[in-house]
């Protein structure tokens, strides 16, 4: 007797198929006399043996298949290659500079690969707040989420308020919609209405880290420096592992002239992950210290992160000068007012009080790139 692969049941030997769902019995290799009798550890065996070979003809027939695509694969790639190396011939024929083509190429991939990553990421994020809904008019919800999704992935988040607010009016108790309401208000620099939109998520979810260290930025925008610490704390407490969290909270102590307090939380934040404004704001504490090199090395380092990031260059051309390195300093100086040439402290080389200020959208920036909040977030943050 053998047993069927699908049904288990008991066929004998001669037959083909299985009398009772009609799939074709696998036999081990090789013949067995009619006569010979068989116990159940022989029955067992055989079927095992059985299974053994449906199982090597399945992966046989994959691993042809997989043949024919990596095959196919490859006289793709010849003829796409072929057909570049054919098109970079005719351009640099024609004088075009081609040096900058594979860097450029390649942060091009980088740059779609992210893309589609914070589409992908934003499809979730809808279909967790679809999940949360609990009304009677679930089809009007999804329009009204589908419709917002749209517009935030096509970089239009403006566009999306009208669809968020309606679906988040029909279902205030969805913290997940709330919290996507309050970070499009606030990429819209509209920091009110994202203000209210937050206060709704934390009654709802009092520790909600996203919607606590978004409160707390708002907080310090609007100057009010005992709430906004107070909250940025507890965002540290939530998830110590935030360097933005951690980042933010320092700058604020800083503001406040707690810069002993405020460097543990800068070293913690570039302990998890360098950032130019981290590094920014640790040099300010190491000059009002007195230490003029360490200061360099960070400023420095903000430099290297952020090329774009004017005011290092002009502090780091200041500090150049009190060194006596004329020519760095003028280099620094020159590169700050080509990134900003509206500034007049940059043309003029104003000395000034090194503070270490950072501006509130680079720290929406820290927040930005570890959040990844929403697709819609500009370079540089709101």
């Amino acid at each position: 007797m053998i047993h069927c692969q699908n049904c288990i049941t008991r066929n004998s030997m001669t037959r083909q198929f299985c009398w009772k769902c009609g799939t074709k019995l696998l036999l081990a290799s090789g013949s067995t006399p009619a006569e010979a009798p068989m116990n159940s550890m022989d029955e067992h065996v055989l079927e095992r043996v059985s299974a053994l070979e449906y199982a090597l003809s399945v992966m046989n027939k994959r691993v042809e298949s997989l043949a024919e695509t990596v095959e196919s694969v490859g006289a793709n790639n010849f003829i796409d290659h072929t057909m570049i190396e054919t098109l970079t011939d005719s351009l640099e024929s024609a004088g075009i500079n081609l040096s900058n083509l594979e860097t450029a190429w390649r942060e091009r991939i980088s740059s779609r690969l992210t893309e589609n990553e914070e589409v992908d990421r934003l499809g979730s994020r809808m279909e967790r707040i679809i999940e949360f809904y609990r009304g009677s008019q679930r089809k009007q919800f999804m329009l009204w989420i589908e419709r917002a999704y749209e517009h935030i992935a096509s970089n239009r988040p403006a566009e999306s308020l009208g669809s968020l607010q309606a679906a988040f009016e029909h279902d205030p108790a969805n913290y997940e919609l709330g919290m996507l309401l309050a970070e499009v208000y606030f990429q819209t620099q509209d920091f009110t209405a994202s203000h209210a939109c937050l206060s709704r998520v934390l009654s709802s979810n009092p520790e909600h880290f996203e919607a606590t260290l978004l409160m707390g930025l708002i907080e310090k925008r609007h100057g009010n420096s005992n709430e906004a610490q107070r909250l940025l704390e507890v965002a540290v407490r939530l998830r110590d592992n935030s360097p933005s969290a951690h980042a933010t909270l320092a700058s604020l102590l800083i503001d406040n002239g707690n810069c002993k307090q405020a460097m543990n939380h800068l070293n913690r934040a570039l302990e998890l992950k360098p950032s130019a404004p981290t590094h920014f704001m640790l040099g300010a504490i190491y000059y009002q210290d007195g230490r003029q090199k360490r200061a360099i090395n960070h400023l420095k380092q903000a430099t290297q992160l952020d090329p774009e990031f004017g005011e290092a260059f002009y502090q780091l051309g200041l500090l150049c000068l009190e060194m006596k390195w004329r020519r760095k300093a003028q280099e620094c100086f020159n590169h700050a007012q080509e990134l900003d040439p509206r500034e007049d402290r940059y043309r003029k080389k104003a000395q000034g009080y090194f503070k270490g200020n950072v501006s509130p959208d680079q720290l929406s920036g820290l927040v930005r790139d570890e959040l990844r909040l929403t697709t819609c977030w500009s370079s540089k943050g709101s």
